[in-house]
């Protein structure tokens, strides 16, 4: 997933979409000139506005304007006659902002942002929305889980130039709200652009034993994205000459390259000692490099929208 690919492409839509929308008007104004009536009010009109447009960076000339709008009044009343939407006379930009260029004035238009959202969304993950922490009702949490969204919202905001901890686990038995926090995270760093793989532990499992045997190289994008959240570890099968192969070859890829990784687990620091290796377990244990996020509530009462 290659983020400077993905934004160089949704440009090149944008170029191609623009080009698409002019042409379009471009044939319908060509078929309606085939009338000779049509066509000799549409070129006067066209002559007279270039003089006018080039008037006004003198003197404007009122004569030139009233002539401009009489010959815009026949064009109208010609389209009426012939019920024609005259909306169709100029191009249809899927943006009106931006009229498909993808600025406005010096800046990406929203419409770009709100794109390169979406496909940063559809490519993090099977899933096609997450949860947001503008869904949580911080009155209506206990002090623990509260200090837990307080750490991770600071890590969010304080990301990347701020962090010094590059990998998150969150831990909490099972209906805790770890997969919801994971969500928030992921939708928080999405809308802020950034390349996020969310990924469940059994997902990136069975990438890895497919990558293994040649027929899938998706996990590079777990290896390349801004930001890899991994959903349960320990609850994935653990297959030979794979799961904790690929597993810390992720990890430790990713620390080295200070690209962060976020995981959630009901395991114990022992659990994963017992269940993985040492590599596996210092890289996630690492005080220097690692952010531990307890949930204790078993109350889920704080989540006031769902999906």
């Amino acid at each position: 997933m290659d983020k400077k690919k993905l934004i160089d492409g949704i440009k090149q839509n944008y170029v191609l979409k623009r080009i698409r929308a002019e042409e379009e008007c471009e044939d319908f104004i060509a078929k309606l000139r085939e009338d000779k009536n049509f066509d000799n009010i549409y070129t006067d009109y066209y002559k007279k506005n270039i003089e006018y447009l080039k008037s006004e960076y003198e003197e404007e000339n009122l004569e030139l304007k009233k002539e401009v709008l009489e010959l815009k009044n026949k064009i109208d009343t010609y389209l009426k006659i012939h019920n024609i939407d005259k909306a169709k006379l100029t191009p249809h930009y899927d943006c009106p902002i931006c009229k498909d260029t993808g600025m406005n004035g010096n800046k990406i238009c929203s419409c770009v942002i709100k794109e390169i959202n979406r496909q940063l969304s559809t490519k993090s993950s099977s899933q096609t929305k997450f949860h947001s922490f503008k869904e949580i009702n911080q009155n209506l949490m206990n002090s623990t889980d509260s200090k837990a969204y307080t750490k991770i919202t600071e890590w969010c905001n304080s990301y990347p130039e701020k962090i010094n901890k590059i990998n998150i686990n969150i831990v909490g038995s099972a209906g805790s709200g770890k997969t919801f926090m994971m969500e928030c995270v992921a939708h928080e760093m999405i809308e802020r652009g950034y390349v996020v793989c969310f990924k469940t532990m059994f997902e990136l499992n069975e990438l890895a034993r497919l990558y293994h045997i040649g027929k899938s190289y998706e996990l590079s994008d777990c290896m390349k994205a801004d930001i890899l959240l991994i959903d349960d570890l320990g609850t994935e099968p653990i297959l030979n000459n794979v799961t904790k192969e690929y597993l810390y070859n992720i990890i430790n890829t990713r620390q080295i390259n200070r690209l962060p990784t976020i995981i959630s687990t009901n395991l114990s620091p022992d659990d994963i000692l017992n269940r993985y290796d040492e590599r596996i377990f210092s890289r996630l244990t690492n005080k220097n490099l690692c952010l531990n996020i307890q949930l204790d509530s078993s109350d889920k009462r704080f989540i006031e929208n769902k999906k």
